[in-house]
């Protein structure tokens, strides 16, 4: 018997439906896949950065790293002899963003004001610095970073890895293969095909990626204390991947709930911890025994005989909690 016509009609548009959304979503891999770099590091934005400008924090001095595609550029800040509290920074920044960008100099100076000499720089192809942006170029300009410290003299026991966005992924690969005082990630995220798979619920992208910057599976590796910190108003990564991290790293470890007090246009995702670090330095204090700083911002350091920073309904200190 023959197929009536309306039945076939349908199935012929219905067809056609289907090789028409295939065909969307090869194209929609495709692009992703071919303009994977530039969505992934966005490093053209921060090419707009060239140095210091003129109003650079005070103290502010530029230097270069040797790494393998050619000398980083980065500067160091250095607080007063009266705030000084023995205690490097290593900076790690997010993507489409430079260390000599405005943002990243006044989180820099933030951190100087705290007590804390400050290492920002910027990894190969951000920036100033020579090459072309890369996961290995993330992985390698972190090393160079360290190995640049310690041939200042300064002892790997007095170095804090901190990891903003994108620079969560090679603070932790350096956590790993280091050892450092503590390490410190904001706004953290658990690997590239995770982001990707969020991004794009509807397209099989994770079988596609090729950067993948997969924190989650290093944190076991960590042994140092490590401070992870996030807003749950984020709207860049969600808090979800904070508390995964969080629940893979081994201890000493705390999970910090950071409170939007101003919105940078992103949910606290730029600027939030920087703004608020009294929250930050009781837990290095805690976990790493960082000394306080003399600059440290006022209400920060506890009240003798009051509760312990954990008491803090905004620090979690087992992965159960947090998630």
């Amino acid at each position: 018997m023959p197929m009536p016509r309306p039945l076939r009609a349908a199935i012929a548009a219905m067809a056609l439906l289907l090789c028409l959304v295939l065909l969307a979503m090869g194209t929609a891999l495709v692009y992703l896949k071919l303009n994977e770099a530039r969505l992934v590091f966005a490093a053209g934005f921060s090419h707009a950065w060239q140095g210091l400008p003129a109003d650079a924090p005070a103290g502010a001095r530029e230097v270069r790293i040797p790494a393998p595609g050619g000398a980083l550029h980065g500067y160091i800040l250095l607080p007063s002899t009266t705030q000084q509290g023995g205690y490097w920074i290593l900076h790690l920044h997010g993507n489409r963003d430079s260390a000599f960008s405005p943002v990243q100099l006044h989180n820099m100076q933030q951190l100087r004001d705290a007590g804390f000499a400050v290492l920002a720089f910027d990894y190969a192809g951000f920036g100033p610095s020579p090459g072309t942006a890369s996961e290995q170029g993330l992985y390698d300009g972190a090393t160079a970073a360290w190995q640049w410290l310690l041939a200042r003299g300064v002892a790997p026991a007095h170095i804090i890895v901190f990891g903003h966005s994108l620079g969560s992924a090679p603070a932790v690969k350096l956590a790993t293969e280091q050892r450092a005082a503590a390490l410190v990630l904001f706004g953290a995220f658990t690997s590239i095909p995770d982001m990707a798979g969020q991004r794009y619920p509807w397209l099989p992208v994770r079988g596609i990626v090729g950067v993948q910057l997969d924190s989650l599976r290093r944190m076991p590796a960590i042994r140092m204390p490590v401070v992870i910190a996030h807003c749950p108003t984020d709207r860049t990564i969600p808090f979800a991947q904070a508390a995964r991290l969080f629940a893979a790293a081994p201890p000493p470890r705390r999970l910090l709930r950071v409170p939007l007090r101003h919105e940078d246009g992103f949910g606290g995702h730029v600027t939030a911890l920087y703004e608020q670090l009294d929250l930050l330095l009781p837990l290095l204090h805690e976990l790493a025994g960082v000394p306080w700083p003399a600059a440290a911002p006022a209400g920060a350091r506890p009240t003798p005989g009051g509760p312990p920073v954990t008491a803090n309904p905004q620090v979690f200190v087992t992965g159960a909690a947090a998630l």
